[in-house]
């Protein structure tokens, strides 16, 4: 009689057993990496985006070469507007500011769920959906390609050098010589013609090459006002391309007495991720007139800051969670289970400052800024649960 009643108490235990499995509540539990002190088996991983802040930077030297003939402008093409001196300066251009999101350490979660759940991440392993497929398109400023211009100082040399133009620098000179001749001790001077090669003067070969500037702008002339004399004039493509190319050869002829300016672009990416939140203002890079960019840790040259502040589109959300905490402290309420973490947005002015002036602004959003919550875990037993999210913000776009 004993026995049976205990075979009958353990079917009824294991019917019990089994009742309570059937009818187990699905969850999704997520936890910070950073807070797991248990065995997890194959949990479901991901983080939330960091902002990092990415300036390209255009630098520019411009070099100022003088011209060999620049003594003589004024005497032969009237003009004092030329360049004086050889020179060198460097000067900031474009500032362009943008962002890309990278993956967030202290931000990085342990999903835990005891029922089938899927997830789909971005390529670059952010997530992206729960449960739902995704079509969103990431935008990474990490993979534009920059077109660095490095110039060699043999390339900047051969910019610096003038194109050979057509003057004579040499001259035939004939004078003529008296020569004593003996004839039966009678002597006469007999003239003979020398012919001697010598080098022009610096004056006389600028102003041969101003008369073929002069020659030049006439010619010029001629075609534009149909000028032929007699002879047929080109037309159409060919007109266009014959003064491009009197204009190319004028210019060539007029740099050597003005002088000619060179100017050299250099691309720098400087990026930069926040760690100090509200307000942030640190050196960016350093940059010289004469050296242009250098390292911020150089000593040639003054900082150039970055400066990022919190517009605080966050401050009634925070001020909410604040009140809500104490309430619960208070009234002794359990936190409840936390399901998915995202992010709410936040914004930031970034501005690049140069003596104090800025030199490039703009807003952004900055996820380190952004508060993060916690879907109801209520919410996700519904194993039909469906969530998609921005992933280079970790915002939510919708949840069914």
């Amino acid at each position: 009689m004993k026995t049976n009643i205990l075979k009958l108490g353990a079917l009824i235990l294991s019917a019990f057993t089994i009742a309570s499995c059937g009818s187990e509540k699905k969850f999704i539990k997520v936890e910070n990496i950073n807070n797991v002190t248990q065995v997890k088996h194959n949990p479901l991983i991901y983080s939330l985006p960091k902002t990092t802040v990415s300036v390209k930077v255009t630098a520019v030297n411009e070099i100022s070469v003088k011209g060999p003939y620049s003594q003589f402008s004024q005497k032969y093409l009237g003009t004092d507007d030329i360049i004086k001196s050889n020179s060198s300066v460097w000067y900031i251009g474009n500032v362009e500011i943008s962002s890309f999101p990278v993956k967030d350490s202290a931000r990085t979660y342990v999903v835990e769920t005891n029922y089938p759940c899927s997830m789909s991440f971005s390529e670059n392993g952010f997530l992206e959906s729960v449960n739902e497929k995704s079509d969103y398109v990431l935008t990474d400023n990490r993979n534009v390609q920059l077109s660095n211009n490095v110039f060699s100082a043999d390339d900047i040399l051969k910019r610096q050098k003038f194109q050979d133009v057509n003057v004579n620098r040499y001259e035939t000179v004939f004078d003529t010589v008296l020569h004593v001749i003996d004839a039966d001790s009678i002597f006469t001077t007999v003239p003979t013609a020398r012919k001697q090669v010598v080098r022009k003067t610096y004056d006389e070969q600028a102003q041969e090459l101003a008369n073929q500037i002069f020659v030049l702008r006439d010619d010029r002339n001629a075609l534009l006002v149909g000028e032929s004399d007699g002879k047929s004039l080109p037309t159409g493509d060919a007109l266009k391309f014959m003064i491009e190319q009197l204009n190319k050869l004028e210019e060539s002829y007029l740099s050597m007495f003005v002088g000619k300016k060179i100017r050299i672009e250099k691309n720098y990416v400087f990026n930069f991720v926040p760690e100090q939140l509200e307000h942030s203002c640190q050196i960016l890079f350093k940059f010289s007139p004469e050296y242009g960019i250098q390292k911020k840790s150089s000593l040639r040259g003054e900082p150039i800051m970055i400066d990022i502040t919190d517009l605080n589109e966050n401050a009634v959300e925070t001020v909410y969670n604040e009140n809500q905490n104490t309430l619960r402290r208070k009234n002794k309420v359990a936190n409840e289970q936390n399901g998915f973490a995202y992010l709410t947005p936040a914004g930031a002015v970034v501005k690049i400052l140069k003596d104090g002036n800025v030199i490039s602004e703009k807003i952004l959003n900055i996820n380190q800024l952004g508060i993060v919550r916690y879907l109801p875990q209520s919410l996700m037993q519904n194993e039909n649960f469906k969530m998609t999210l921005y992933p280079e913000t970790g915002t939510i776009k919708s949840i069914n």
